[in-house]
């Protein structure tokens, strides 16, 4: 009988004229993930700038939706992409996008960024290029996981979809001026968001959190976990057909039962001891945040509107940044060869997003909300200049045990 071979290859030489040999694209995590923290601080750092006037914004639309549009689709979409991409490798075995498809991904990706700024450039062309990136994520990642059978991964091809979806109308909308349902939009996608973290939340938080603390994992709970999901999957249709018949009791009774069965989940994952260990707390002080968050926002859309956009920011920061953080920090260890320990500057990166959405949507309430807002887009880009300061090395260099990815 022949003898599987276990032994991973090992990386080539580097040649500057094949892509495929630059350590930053040899695997989707690596390239993806270090777009994604220098734009964190960039895109925030304009945003703050037109918050305080020192730039002038000349779009026919509101910047508030340039910058829904790109933490959700641009930042937080290229996180998305780099953790599938080199997720589904490990699931299949199979090659996802590297070297020049990997590079034209992230052309394409840089390319929609800077279209926002092109004089009288349409957002019809921004929504090509971001259909682009979209697309060639979710066809590699469809043809990997139907070639390899891998049906239980099949989930992530529905999300990247409806996700896709989101971004392809948020753009149509925002480009007839519909504002009213662009932000409605804007938040549905927050919401799908919550179709991947409830997934690989559920697969990989108690697991770390076993594995951390060198304990046995507590049982899997995968009807609480369909349950999540088809929650998620409903609160995204509630939030069009609110947008269109502003049926506000039904929205928030169904953000208000997902969010409560987050906070379940959360309570069976809990261990005092997590709080020890910064890879632990960070993912699941952000999973706590996204569950009190869709509470707290259920009870917004039908009692407290004016405190809704204010406390979305509790899911959005706290929560998804947060997790995004976490996640990267995680993933590039990992798959870089090192050992799952973090410094001091990475644990006050952590600290840094956590006290952001507080800030953001909390603190708010009892300070004067411009220097909030401007308190937490700082807080933001310090915590994110921190990772890029420990993180880019690792994206850019190849793995210490030399081997592929």
């Amino acid at each position: 009988m022949a003898l599987i071979q276990l032994e991973e290859h090992q990386a080539t030489a580097f040649k500057w004229q094949t892509p495929a040999t630059w350590p930053v694209l040899m695997l989707g995590f690596r390239a993806l993930f270090l777009l994604a923290g220098i734009f964190a601080v960039v895109s925030v750092s304009i945003w703050a700038f037109i918050l305080n006037g020192g730039l002038v914004w000349t779009h026919a639309y509101p910047a508030t939706y340039w910058h829904a549009h790109e933490m959700l689709f641009g930042f937080a979409g290229a996180v998305v992409a780099g953790f599938l991409l080199t997720a589904a490798k490990n699931w299949t075995q199979r090659q996802t996008l590297h070297g020049a498809s990997l590079l034209l991904l992230c052309g394409i990706w840089l390319a929609a960024r800077l279209s926002f700024f092109v004089p009288h450039s349409s957002l019809l062309f921004t929504l090509l290029l971001q259909l682009g990136f979209w697309l060639m994520v979710l066809v590699n990642l469809t043809k990997v996981i139907l070639d390899a059978n891998s049906n239980n991964n099949r989930v992530f091809i529905f999300a990247l979809g409806i996700l896709c979806s989101c971004n392809t109308v948020f753009l149509l909308l925002l480009h007839s001026q519909q504002f009213q349902l662009v932000s409605a939009v804007s938040q549905a996608s927050l919401v799908a968001y919550m179709l991947l973290i409830g997934v690989v939340g559920g697969r990989v938080i108690p697991f770390f959190i076993a594995r951390g603390l060198q304990q046995p994992q507590k049982p899997r709970t995968p009807k609480l976990d369909r349950v999540i999901f088809y929650l998620a999957v409903i609160n995204v249709v509630a939030y069009v057909v609110h947008a269109s018949q502003q049926t506000s009791y039904f929205l928030s009774t169904t953000l208000f039962i997902l969010g409560l069965f987050h906070c379940v989940r959360a309570m069976y994952w809990f261990d005092y001891k997590l709080f020890s260990i910064p890879l632990l707390w960070s993912l699941y002080l952000s999973y706590c945040a996204i569950s009190v968050g869709l509470l707290l926002n259920a009870y917004n859309i039908s009692f407290a509107p004016e405190h809704l956009r204010s406390h979305l920011h509790l899911v959005a920061i706290t929560g998804m940044g947060l997790m995004i953080l976490a996640m990267m920090a995680r993933v590039t260890l990992g798959h870089t060869g090192r050992r799952l320990q973090i410094g001091t500057l990475t644990t006050l990166a952590f600290i840094c997003i956590a006290t952001s959405g507080l800030i953001r949507a909390l603190l708010i309430h009892f300070m004067n909300p411009h220097l909030a807002w401007l308190s937490s887009a700082v807080a933001w880009i310090i915590g994110f200049m921190l990772f890029l300061i420990s993180f880019a090395p690792m994206l850019m260099q190849k793995r210490i045990d030399g081997r592929m990815g």
